[in-house]
């Protein structure tokens, strides 16, 4: 059985069996669907898999959709499903389904889901053949989200049946691969824009009310630093000794106003005494006394 896509009437957007790439009418009609934005070489994907499979792009049977700058080809659950009864009808295997089972949190299997929140995981069996093709569909790996990350409508209220779904496209792409390779479920593919929820909650900007509390927010307490400041002071030999140590204290938050005062003072006192000459008199108890030990008056005179 072919499964190229056949109209009655002479539609020209039918693909016919000789054709080779679409008809400038068809590709202006997947432009008014959504595909404008498609190169070359993705049209000819798409091209070719709607020729294999058989589907009918122009009655929505599969589509091509972009997501984060990729075309991906896709279809339903339905469409699978007839590409598979086609292929069966075509090569007179056998073909068939187990029951589909829905495991838990607890890990157990039933063939049958009552519980109000979702199921964690659905597993469907295809047969071919004689052969038994299984997927396990993982929810979180496929549930689709809203932009405020909660589950959209269909994966929250219908949460067993979507996974189902997601399950049933695995097995029948293991169980079809010549036929549904390349080929994704909408179903699928919803859990390929949550990356983009993600993202705009990551880039959401902060309320007024956000920002200031992340301004008002005080900042953590350093862990005392245990030194003795103005100990380490008296032993510094020189001034360039009392700025590494002013900057210590800083940097170790320390710094008070008593300290700086000592600081400076004792930076002061070495700075000029670094500075004065070798036979500049000093002061002692009031009485200038040169190096030799010569006392002189106010005015310097001996």
């Amino acid at each position: 059985m072919s499964n190229d896509i056949t109209h009655s009437g002479g539609s020209e957007l039918a693909l016919g069996s000789d054709q080779t790439f679409w008809t400038p009418n068809q590709r202006a009609v997947l432009a008014q669907l959504g595909v404008q934005r498609a190169s070359d070489e993705d049209l000819a994907v798409f091209f070719h898999q709607s020729q294999r499979t058989g589907l009918d792009p122009f009655a929505k049977q599969i589509y091509m959709i972009e997501r984060q700058g990729k075309q991906t080809i896709q279809t339903g659950i339905d469409g699978f499903r007839l590409i598979a009864r086609r292929t069966i009808d075509r090569t007179k295997e056998d073909f068939g389904y187990r029951p589909t089972l829905w495991c838990g949190r607890d890990g157990q299997w039933r063939d049958v889901w009552l519980e109000k929140e979702p199921p964690a995981a659905a597993k469907v069996i295809v047969i071919r053949g004689g052969q038994e093709f299984d997927a396990i569909a993982l929810f979180d790996s496929y549930a689709g989200k809203k932009r405020d990350g909660n589950l959209n409508s269909m994966w929250s209220t219908q949460g067993a049946h979507m996974i189902a779904k997601c399950a049933e496209a695995l097995a029948l792409r293991k169980a079809f691969p010549q036929d549904l390779s390349g080929l994704y479920t909408a179903d699928e593919m919803q859990q390929a824009d949550n990356s983009q929820v993600v993202q705009s909650q990551v880039q959401r900007p902060r309320t007024t009310q956000q920002h200031q509390r992340v301004q008002s927010a005080p900042e953590p307490k350093a862990e005392p630093s245990g030194r003795d400041w103005l100990a380490e002071l008296d032993q510094c030999a020189t001034a360039q000794n009392i700025r590494d140590l002013w900057k210590a204290c800083a940097d170790a938050g320390e710094l008070t106003d008593d300290l700086k005062a000592a600081f400076t003072s004792a930076g002061t006192a070495l700075t000029a005494a670094q500075n004065q000459p070798q036979n500049e008199t000093e002061v002692v108890e009031g009485v200038l006394i040169d190096e030799q030990g010569e006392i002189h008056n106010e005015q310097g005179a001996a």
